[in-house]
């Protein structure tokens, strides 16, 4: 691993040979495949840039999944309206048993609030100390291992648990902003420009909507929170 902490040393150690400028032509537009496709292209023919797109793009979908349940269960328990202070009572479309005058809106307040203030902390203190101590190779399994066990457990040792889905999607989110997301930027260093713009552009812009989408369709045909337990699980844990 590298642990000198020096971005290009630890992308080097990643992955095997990848796209370099080798795939630019002369006119630095990625030779005959160059345009909007060639990015595309270069992603089927590189098997390093297939593995930054299941880096990349397919977590979106067990995400997806529980926060559409989070939603769900937290929409049914607290209700949309806002609080009147001192009484616990709801506004107009207000639902579920008040939770001690806790409304939906708060809610999700409340869970917006500890994903960033999460992400900060992990950005400056874990995220830089882990790529030189420990490599790159080691920092960016980091949030598909978290992943996996936060999936498990909410699909299938505490399904519905609200409090659960709460904690762990806020770390979840919190690891995917300041440590899963920075390392994959850190992966494109060793590519050619092609790759780092064109292949980008798939990655981040089409195929992190297509696993949205994909986590979207299983909720939609879920319709509702023990529906995305029993349905969402396997494609989640699979992705």
């Amino acid at each position: 691993p590298a642990g000198d902490g020096e971005p290009a040393t630890a992308a080097a150690a990643v992955a095997p040979p990848s796209p370099t400028t080798d795939d630019a032509g002369p006119d630095g537009k990625g030779g005959a495949a160059g345009g909007l496709l060639g990015g595309a292209s270069l992603i089927f023919r590189h098997e390093y840039l297939r593995l930054v797109l299941a880096a990349s793009v397919l977590y979106e979908v067990a995400l997806t999944c529980m926060h559409y349940e989070m939603n769900l269960i937290g929409l049914d328990r607290f209700g949309v309206g806002i609080s009147v202070v001192g009484d616990g009572r709801h506004g107009a479309g207000g639902g579920g048993d008040g939770g001690g005058g806790v409304t939906y809106i708060q809610f999700m307040g409340w869970y917006g609030q500890t994903v960033n203030v999460l992400s900060l902390l992990l950005s400056y203190y874990a995220f830089p100390r882990l790529v030189r101590s420990r490599g790159l190779r080691y920092t960016i399994r980091i949030f598909p291992t978290v992943l996996l066990g936060v999936t498990v457990a909410a699909f299938v040792v505490l399904p519905g648990n609200l409090p659960f889905l709460f904690v762990s999607l806020s770390v979840c989110k919190a690891l995917t902003y300041s440590v899963h997301d920075p390392s994959e930027e850190v992966l494109y260093m060793p590519t050619s420009a092609s790759a780092k713009f064109r292949s980008k552009f798939w990655i981040d812009a089409v195929g992190t909507r297509v696993a949205k989408a994909a986590g979207a369709a299983v909720n939609e045909y879920a319709g509702s929170a023990g529906g995305v337990v029993k349905y969402g699980s396997v494609p989640s844990v699979v992705a």
